[in-house]
């Protein structure tokens, strides 16, 4: 079986780790913040996905950069209401700073260009 990508591999990892809290939200942000988030987790994989296969890497790099800025913002919306304990944000707050890093990096040994 090939080995994929540490940046998939891990982004795949906190993607099952966040849908598990998302599942504990209340129902009335479950099924708003928590859907927008479960929708954000999905395109950013999927955008990671169209970077390995892609000559064009740097556009959907960039965008999935972006789509994890965005999931940033959205978990502190679901901190500072504590929707999501603390502990658990801050857990997560480093996973994503992880994450843009390894982005950051491919994006970085490609030159900026696909």
């Amino acid at each position: 079986m090939e080995r994929e990508l540490k940046v998939i591999q891990d982004f795949y990892d906190f993607i099952l780790w966040l849908l598990g809290h998302i599942g504990k939200f209340p129902r009335d942000h479950r099924f708003s913040l928590g859907a927008a988030m479960e929708n954000r987790l999905r395109r950013i994989l999927e955008l990671l996905l169209r970077a390995k296969y892609s000559r064009r890497k740097a556009e959907y790099l960039n965008d999935a950069n972006i789509e994890l800025e965005i999931l940033r913002f959205q978990l502190r919306l679901a901190k500072d209401p504590r929707i999501m304990p603390l502990k658990s944000h801050g857990h997560a707050a480093g996973l994503i700073q992880s994450i843009g890093a390894q982005i950051g990096g491919w994006l970085a040994s490609k030159g900026g260009a696909g």
